[in-house]
């Protein structure tokens, strides 16, 4: 008996599920899916909306940010022009052998023996 009554109440909730899916008797089922994809339109709607002003505040905020970091850049290096080598062959050579005295000196220094 108590098995019995259990199936039964098993069945019952079963069907009353299955039940609650249908649309009622007589009714437009294509009105039901209208209401849902109406519904649906109006949800994507709100979602488009949010992401739409979501973007608009993250705009907003990247020239922010852009601002500041323009702000904060460093100027650049201005550039120098370096003087063009002497033509004058005596000038050149003068030069070379004030480098090479300058060059030889460290050699010098560098090649000393310790005391």
């Amino acid at each position: 008996m108590r098995t019995l009554t259990g199936l039964i109440l098993i069945g019952l909730m079963t069907a009353s599920g299955a039940a609650a899916q249908v649309a009622p008797y007589g009714a437009d089922p294509h009105r039901y899916q209208v209401q849902r994809h109406q519904a649906r339109m109006d949800s994507l709607r709100l979602q488009a909306d949010a992401r739409a002003e979501t973007a608009r505040r993250l705009q907003g905020e990247t020239r922010v940010t852009l601002r500041e970091l323009e702000d904060r850049r460093q100027p650049p290096i201005p550039y120098v022009e370096q003087a063009a080598p002497p033509s004058d062959p005596a000038v050149t050579s003068e030069r070379h052998r004030q480098t090479r005295e300058a060059v030889t000196q460290i050699d010098d220094w560098l090649e000393r023996t310790p005391d």
